[in-house]
């Protein structure tokens, strides 16, 4: 949720596109919110680290190695994720007034800004390329467990697939990738959130992931 919050609310709500000057405005007249969506990319961030985990633990009795690369890649995104926020970041220190800027005019600094902005897009698209392969290998993992439904496992690989998709789009046809972008983003929210819905609310079959876990120990 902290990720929806600063991409939504705050770039969403802040961000006019093409317009450097008016996001420019918005961002300044908004400090704080925007201060409060790095903040919240930071949360969402290490909230993601602890799934990824508690991800690995479950699917580990699968096949521990695909696991332990699925976990892998994830944390890869989540890091390149955090240094994309500095992009995020920078156009308050961009527009903040320091003396060293004032070699730039205003029209100058406003574009800087918003070619930051430009910058965070990207690297947020470089992190959901390994989130994408980490779905692909999640699904795989699910759809083969046993102990969850398969048609589970489908809907996530085929998130992991449409951000593999979404991002390429845009690196190589940027026009193309801005026509899939919505509906590969709502493939991606019905495999998370299935996923995150059928644990909450039915979890695993404990017996068969504990003969998956355990295979001498289960009669």
């Amino acid at each position: 949720m902290p990720g929806f919050f600063a991409e939504i609310v705050v770039r969403g709500g802040l961000i006019v596109s093409g317009d450097a000057a008016a996001t420019a405005r918005n961002i300044m007249a908004s400090e704080n919110l925007w201060r409060l969506g790095f903040a919240a990319d930071l949360i969402a961030g290490a909230a993601y680290v602890a799934v990824t985990l508690l991800l690995y633990e479950l699917l580990k009795p699968v096949n521990k190695v695909l696991s332990l690369f699925a976990a892998f890649f994830s944390l890869v995104g989540i890091a390149i994720g955090g240094l994309a926020g500095l992009a995020h970041l920078a156009p308050l220190l961009i527009l903040g007034g320091a003396s060293y800027l004032h070699a730039f005019d205003a029209a100058q600094l406003q574009a800087l800004a918003y070619l930051a902005i430009r910058l965070h897009v990207q690297g947020y698209l470089i992190a959901l390329v390994f989130f994408g392969f980490y779905e692909v290998l999640l699904g795989y993992l699910i759809f083969n467990s046993a102990f969850l439904p398969r048609t589970l496992g489908l809907l996530v690989g085929i998130a992991g697939l449409a951000f593999l998709v979404n991002s390429f789009a845009v690196f190589l046809a940027p026009a193309v990738g801005a026509a899939l972008s919505n509906a590969m983003l709502i493939l991606d929210a019905i495999g998370e959130f299935s996923l995150m819905l059928w644990l909450i609310v039915k979890g695993v079959d404990g017996p068969k992931w504990a003969q998956r876990a355990h295979p001498t120990s289960v009669s």
